[in-house]
Parts: structure tokens; sequence; C-alpha cells
């Protein structure tokens, strides 16, 4: 009478169970293979960047929010994501008329009422990389909002409001 067999007692009369089978360098060639044709697969699937599809106009058109108090102080995740999207044109040569970059740094500017960590950070990286493309005559009016953020408590703004200053002065404006 021979006992009976569990699940964790292997007959020795029996071929190993495919788990156990002795490492091969075939077995493990399909494995890879398994592995590699899965990853491809995943591969396959193409990455669309959320802004791949933007409009300048409709991006210009929701940059009017910035102009609203209320959107301003209650959503600034919103105009975080705004000045994403036009910092997106800009660098992929949607590139914003004079007109349009004015406007746009104007509404910028009224965004240093936030106290939001996040978009102070934008507004100065917007400032940085669009002044060039504006009025310098325009530029001059945020670079009193610029002097007050260097000369606060705040380190973050203080940083920022330096580099951003030393980027958009030049010599006419300092009457050299």
């Amino acid at each position: 009478h021979h006992p009976k067999l569990t699940p964790t007692m292997a007959d020795p009369n029996q071929p190993p169970p495919e788990d156990d089978a002795p490492l091969t360098m075939a077995g493990m060639m399909k494995e890879v293979q398994v592995l590699a044709d899965k990853f491809k697969a995943e591969d396959d699937e193409v990455y669309v960047s959320p802004y791949a599809y933007l409009e300048k106009a409709a991006v210009l058109q929701e940059a009017r929010c910035f102009n609203d108090s209320m959107v301003v102080r209650e959503n600034p995740r919103k105009c975080c994501t705004v000045i994403a999207q036009l910092l997106h044109l800009q660098n992929t040569g949607q590139f914003l008329s004079s007109t349009e970059a004015t406007e746009v740094f104007f509404g910028v500017t009224k965004l240093f009422m936030s106290d939001d960590a996040s978009l102070r950070r934008m507004v100065y990286l917007f400032i940085k990389e669009v002044a060039e493309t504006c009025n310098p005559d325009d530029v001059i009016i945020v670079t009193s909002s610029l002097t007050k953020d260097m000369t606060c408590d705040v380190d973050l703004y203080r940083a920022n409001a330096l580099r951003v200053l030393a980027r958009i002065i030049d010599a006419a404006m300092l009457g050299a």
C-alpha cells in the first residue's frame, strides 16, 4: 500500500513538473524572449503629451484668467497649467507675437498677488523666458514687483527674483 502523494511530495518515478525543470540555456532564452515580447508590446503604446494638440488661440483665451483675482486666489493650479502651456508653445516654436506677449506678460504680472509658491515659481520662469519678446518699456513695469520680492523674507522669492532681474535687465534699463 503506497502513501497518498500530496502536492509537496514528488513521486520519484515521475518526471519533475515544469517549474522544477532543470535550468537550460534554451529554457532561459525562451523565458527572456517571452519577457522581451511583453515589454515590446508595452513599448508599442505611444505616449502622447497632454500638450500635443494645444492651440495658441485657445491658450491665450485661457490666459485671460490671470486678470480674474478670484481665479488667481482660489485656483492657482489652473494658472500654473496655463503658464506651462504658454511655455510649451514658446518652446515648440509657436511664438507669441509682440502684442500677444505683452498682453500675457501683463496678465502674468498680476499673478504676483498670489502667495502660492508653485505659481510664483512659474511666474518667475515665464517672465524670464518671455521678457525678451516683449517691449523693454513693458518689461520695466515688472521690475518693481521683482525688486519687492528681492527684499522680502521668503528665500524662494528672493533667489528667483534676483535670477529673473539678472536675466531681464540690460544696460539701457540701468541708464548706462
